[in-house]
């Protein structure tokens, strides 16, 4: 069974314009669990940064819907 995919937005830090991104679900329980950095992709300048607090915290309820429960 493949592990779900968590969609959310993302505000690009260049132009300011709101995209879905989309990681695996595991991997970001895993970054969360281990307080590490969750990067993060704006396609329209193809750009990465890590998540800010206020990202993880909206990451964290993204991955709480698609599993089902909150972390």
């Amino acid at each position: 069974m493949n592990d779900p995919a968590v969609r959310f937005p993302v505000c690009c830090p260049l132009c300011a314009r709101e995209l879905l991104t989309e990681l695996s679900a595991a991997e970001v329980e895993a970054a969360l669990s281990a307080g590490s950095a969750i990067r993060l992709r704006a396609a329209c300048h193809d750009v990465y940064w890590d998540a800010n607090e206020s990202e993880i915290e909206q990451i964290r309820q993204y991955v709480g819907a698609t599993r089902g429960y909150r972390l």
